[in-house]
């Protein structure tokens, strides 16, 4: 196995999470009184997950040979290829045999893939929030993470020269959020793989108005030549600032049309109860710059969806542990990574979930499925269900789709009497609408969380394999024994038997 040299950088305390629009979130939630009934709440029992596990083994985290945890969270993220599985946490990643789950390299920190690039901030900093993403009509990974030593900031991009993903690299260092805004800083990014970018966000920090949103395209066709790229950056005018997802395309042959714009979708509604997930639309154009747009700023885009209640209000840690008075961080107050967007029949599916209160108090995923016809982005509410009414916490999850329109769902679930652990759920087209099939676990957690300032997640990563397009691969963390900064991680196949 091949491995690394030791991890410089040492333990890292945990920070307390960036959230923005706080100070509203916080008023919104005191307006908030009496027992709550979300209005998507699943109340129909259905059979078991009809979903087998295929692969199920430990990633990087404590149990993996030559890793050391050195941080928290782990930010828990995954992508499959046509061979291989890279998965990629604080600070380290590695890459595995996709047909037998073997390691085949790692764990390797993040920065070396700038080892000797001539961007030296990427090269000399490992600071995470990472994102590894699968290129599926390029048969390329893209490796993404932002440095956060600063300012300026900077934001870091690999592209593998072939679909080995321990093979060489073309290098990139950008402005994080572009030249005008490489002084704020780039929290939380994510990313997305579209027809005719590479797209991220950033929350940033420090604004004007304390935090703007910072969407970004990067020009793909030049990156995976690993010539010259543009990044083209917009960054909210108003107060109305959101946490956003570009939309990420989950299948080669499941594409949207041509000049489409890249849709953005984020959550943050300043009513409490929210009834609005909010939509934007980002049109690229690298040969003519200033012809670029990004439109919904202020949230002029509002799609309509069964109010929610934010978790734990939006801004606060609520998710119980056994054997602790330590609760978990549960990010109420944003969509959660990833947007997956797939075409399929004569309609576009854009799917995505976030963390709401549950009538019952505790905390579950609201997922929405949205549609729009084949070549428009007038998204709309086709599907929507909150999973979990049982009293414990079900939170920090992602899902997906097949080709055959099958929907898989991953999260951590956790309660006074239950250590963290892994589930997934799911539900086939014949299902009844918003609704999810009974629960299965990935793996059990026998220990909890303490003292990391309740940091858990911040994301983790539903994907579709590439080769069969039914298949699924999920990622989460979870802790095998009760202590701090411990964690593990597991990855594991899912599939639905009828999908061929």
């Amino acid at each position: 196995m091949a491995k690394s040299a030791p991890l410089r950088y040492g333990f890292h305390e945990a920070e307390p999470v960036r959230r923005p629009k706080l100070q509203l979130l916080m008023q919104a939630a005191k307006q908030f009184h009496g027992p709550w009934v979300d209005p998507a709440q699943q109340t129909e029992i259905l059979p078991n997950v009809g979903a087998g596990i295929g692969l199920n083994f430990l990633g990087v985290g404590v149990g993996f040979d030559g890793y050391s945890v050195p941080d928290a969270p782990p930010d828990t993220t995954l992508s499959v290829g046509d061979k291989q599985v890279v998965e990629w946490v604080n600070v380290s990643y590695a890459v595995f045999d996709k047909s037998s789950g073997a390691v085949i390299a790692g764990p390797i920190e993040g920065n070396t893939l700038w080892s000797g690039f001539k961007g030296t901030a990427c090269a000399n900093n490992n600071d995470g929030d990472i994102i590894v993403t699968y290129d599926k009509r390029a048969n390329r990974w893209l490796m993404a993470q932002n440095v956060f030593n600063g300012p300026p900031y900077y934001t870091c991009v690999a592209i593998s020269e072939t679909d080995d993903a321990t093979g060489k690299w073309y290098r990139y260092q950008y402005p994080a959020g572009g030249t005008a805004n490489e002084g704020i800083f780039p929290d939380y990014p994510k990313w997305g793989v579209w027809v005719d970018g590479y797209y991220q966000h950033n929350n940033g920090f420090g604004g004007t108005n304390g935090f703007q949103s910072e969407p970004c395209a990067f020009d793909r066709v030049n990156m995976l030549k690993g010539k010259k790229a543009l990044q083209i950056c917009f960054a909210a005018p108003t107060s109305f600032d959101d946490s956003m997802l570009p939309a990420d395309l989950d299948s080669a042959k499941s594409l949207p049309a041509k000049y489409e714009p890249e849709v953005y979708l984020g959550s943050i509604d300043n009513a409490n109860p929210g009834s609005n997930v909010y939509e934007y639309l980002f049109h690229v154009d690298f040969t003519h710059p200033t012809k670029s747009t990004f439109k919904g700023f202020g949230g002029t885009m509002p799609i309509s969806v069964a109010s929610y209640n934010l978790a734990c209000g939006g801004f606060s840690d609520c998710a119980p542990q056994k054997g602790t008075s330590d609760v978990l961080e549960v990010l109420g107050d944003r969509l959660l990574y990833r947007l997956s967007y797939r075409s399929i029949g004569g309609h576009q599916t854009w799917l995505v979930l976030h963390d709401v209160t549950t009538s019952g108090g505790q905390v579950g995923p609201r997922w929405y499925e949205f549609r729009a016809p084949k070549g428009s982005t007038t998204l709309t509410d086709y599907q929507e269900g909150t999973f979990g009414s049982d009293g414990n916490y079900r939170w920090m999850g992602s899902l997906a789709m097949d080709h055959s329109g099958d929907i898989l769902m991953g999260y951590s679930e956790t309660s006074s009497s239950m250590y963290p652990s892994i589930y997934y759920t799911g539900r086939v087209p014949s299902d009844s609408s918003g609704t999810m099939e009974t629960e299965a676990e990935i793996v059990a957690g026998s220990g909890a969380q303490t003292d990391t300032s309740d940091r858990w997640g911040d994301y983790s990563n539903m994907v579709p394999d590439p080769s069969d397009d039914c298949t699924l691969w999920y990622t989460q963390e979870f802790y095998a024994s009760t202590g701090s900064f411990n964690w593990s991680t597991q990855l594991a196949s899912l599939k639905f038997p009828g999908c061929q």
